[in-house]
């Protein structure tokens, strides 16, 4: 890595109209450096991407390459220049080829015919993909491959333009722990041969794991940078959201009544086997393990979205069977999913008609929605879960990760519920965000909510679990009172090398 600077912005300043996204913000990138780059949702990392890579023209500040000042006018000139994005939600053509998609805008064409190369495409996105280690036919269409693979193909595609410096945004907030480890893999092979990257993340391991320095934009404003061997998790968490949260987790404030629910035995062939557990009225129960231990797989079919082929379900005392999402859902039941954008939403819709998505037979009557009813429901659940919105009238879509999370939340409570199932409710979302999810959890096990929480990140599931199961390929391989939980015992459970 040179002390030298591939990239600098100085006091940029990008003004959207009754909102300021960028407040004279600088940030120096050095050549070879894997840069991270931290803050809240709402910090201005999304507009910060976008005045880089020219699709926001900033009010104000200059932008030098190399030491020569630039404007980024448009994003051709951004790829032009040597400057690539990859970001977290594909932006592909998922019905078209590998191939295509890595030479969409740049393709090879015979100088004579004008007719494109194929072959020569094919062999060129093969070499690509080969050298970020991947095995994948180019032919292969984009809908075919998993997240991770497609963001291999889009960091392909950032390498066949030759770009040197690449802005990765949030690449590891859909992958499994497998797929990050080959991610910063890669990440690191591209600073071996030059490139310069910034690399967004809510993931202090990301961090940790990958960069060189880190920065940290909080409310629109440049609030410092640091190299990240001489920062610790408490200083940044500090700088994101301008206090100490020494206090993440929420005191306990629910007492643990009465058995709600119990599961006996419960298996389904090749994803899990002999499960049992039970959870009491204001008790959060934490689900943990490894990626593929079937924790989401037991959501599931607790939830009636999938079937359990043998045991049995106990609610409120009595045999009950779970066959499909409504009997789950008749019994009190209801799920957050793990990825809110694909089950948990819908984009398109404003806040008020996702809130009440789940309760149209109590504010309709004849086929009609009564609309001011709607109206008020949506906008009493927004506020008790502290949704931040101009109004209920918001397109899902406009919240942040953290806000579109409490929204889902929002849409669960329409229903009279005695069980929730959060499946990883943090996912994606930054530390403030985070702190706010932990304490409406607090508030609805307060509320006598029994809460099985579904959590990969260690330090949630020992800050909120009363209870801790550890799932290891499809088995519960240890049970923990929140006093007897800690690391090690956690990840000495999770890594039992058991079969189902």
């Amino acid at each position: 890595m040179s002390d030298k600077y591939i990239l600098e912005l100085k006091n940029i300043t990008k003004k959207f109209p009754g909102v300021t996204a960028l407040n004279e913000v600088s940030f120096q990138l050095k050549s070879g450096e894997i840069h991270a780059l931290m803050g809240e949702n709402g910090a201005g990392k999304s507009t910060f991407i976008k005045v880089i890579t020219g699709v926001h023209q900033p009010n104000g500040g200059e932008i030098f390459l190399n030491g020569e000042k630039v404007e980024i006018s448009n994003p051709n000139i951004a790829k032009d220049l040597g400057i690539a994005a990859i970001y977290q939600h594909a932006t592909s053509y998922p019905h078209l080829s590998v191939t295509e998609n890595i030479f969409m805008g740049n393709e090879k064409i015979d100088s004579k015919t004008k007719r494109i190369l194929w072959d020569d495409m094919h062999k060129s996105a093969k070499k690509h993909l080969n050298e970020l280690g991947a095995d994948f036919d180019p032919r292969r269409k984009m809908n075919t491959l998993s997240v991770a693979r497609q963001q291999i193909v889009e960091i392909a595609k950032a390498v066949s333009t030759n770009a040197e410096i690449i802005i990765m945004d949030e690449p590891t907030a859909s992958l499994t722990k497998t797929e990050s480890e080959d991610l910063y893999r890669i990440t690191k092979n591209l600073q071996k041969i030059g490139t310069s990257i910034i690399f967004i993340s809510h993931r202090f391991e990301d961090m940790y794991r990958l960069g060189d320095r880190v920065t940290v934009l909080r409310d629109a404003n440049y609030i410092g940078t640091w190299k990240v061997n001489q920062v610790s998790n408490k200083d940044l968490i500090k700088a994101m959201v301008g206090r100490d949260i020494s206090q993440m987790f929420p005191e306990k404030e629910a007492k643990i009544g009465k058995e709600v629910m119990r599961v006996e035995n419960l298996s389904r062939k090749g994803f899990f086997k002999d499960i049992s557990f039970s959870v009491k009225q204001g008790e959060i129960l934490a689900i943990t393990g490894l990626v593929g231990a079937g924790r989401t797989e037991l959501c599931e079919a607790l939830f009636g979205i999938t079937n359990y082929d043998s045991g049995q379900i106990y609610f409120e005392g009595q045999p009950v069977e779970i066959k499909e999402v409504n009997d789950a859902m008749d019994l009190g039941i209801g799920y957050l999913p793990e990825d809110r954008q694909e089950e948990g939403l819908i984009l398109d819709w404003e806040l008020d008609k996702n809130i009440s998505l789940s309760a149209l037979d109590k504010i309709s009557k004849n086929g009609w929605i009564n609309r001011k009813t709607e109206k008020k429901m949506a906008k009493n659940l927004a506020e008790k879960v502290n949704v931040k919105a101009r109004s209920i009238f918001n397109l899902a879509k406009e919240l942040s990760g953290g806000n579109q999370q409490k929204l889902v939340v929002a849409k669960l409570l329409t229903s009279d519920l005695k069980v929730i199932i959060l499946d990883e409710p943090t996912k994606g979302v930054d530390v403030g965000a985070k702190a706010a999810i932990f304490k409406i959890m607090n508030e609805l096990a307060a509320q006598n909510y029994a809460i099985i929480m579904v959590s990969s990140e260690m330090p949630e599931v020992i800050g909120m679990g009363d209870r801790i199961l550890v799932m290891r390929t499809g088995k519960v391989t240890a049970e923990l009172t929140a006093e007897e939980a800690d690391q090690e015992k956690i990840l000495e459970a999770a890594m039992k090398e058991e079969n189902i």
